[in-house]
């Protein structure tokens, strides 16, 4: 048991104390997001991550429409295009009421400067009261600093 207690207390602090130069801010605009889902502007922010994968807590809206996101990110290659696929769990928030979600996104992003890039894919989400399925593409250019 004291073993278990150890290597739970052990690895969070070896991951977050690897220096890791890579951005941790994210600001998109465009139509929909895929860390924050439903939105035409979000914001997200990167709490652990190395070169292939991350875990982030992200924001979005739409004038009618507020995503809160947490999920993880990873990166299938790194080439030309970068692939990745994200996964987050989403609480949505609309004129309507809130709603829980699952989602899942697939794309590709090319850096087009330092801090700009391009990224298109398609997102999947799982209304989990209702359990339907919505699916629909997503392009938008992001800031990362």
């Amino acid at each position: 048991m004291r073993l278990y207690i150890c290597i739970l207390f052990l690895i969070p602090i070896f991951c977050l104390c690897q220096k890791n130069d890579q951005t941790k801010n994210y600001i998109s605009i465009g139509l929909f997001d895929h860390k924050s889902g439903f939105s035409a502007l979000s914001y997200s922010k990167t709490i652990l991550q190395n070169n292939n994968n991350e875990i982030f807590i992200g924001l979005g809206s739409m004038i009618a429409l507020n995503t809160f996101s947490i999920g993880y990110k990873r990166y299938l290659i790194h080439n030309f295009v970068d692939g990745y696929s994200a996964l987050s769990f989403q609480k949505i928030y609309g004129m309507a009421g809130g709603s829980d979600a699952a989602f899942l996104s697939i794309g590709a992003e090319k850096k087009i400067w330092k801090i700009l890039f391009i990224n298109g894919g398609i997102n999947i989400t799982l209304l989990l009261e209702s359990l339907e399925f919505l699916t629909f593409p997503s392009i938008n250019i992001n800031f990362r600093f």
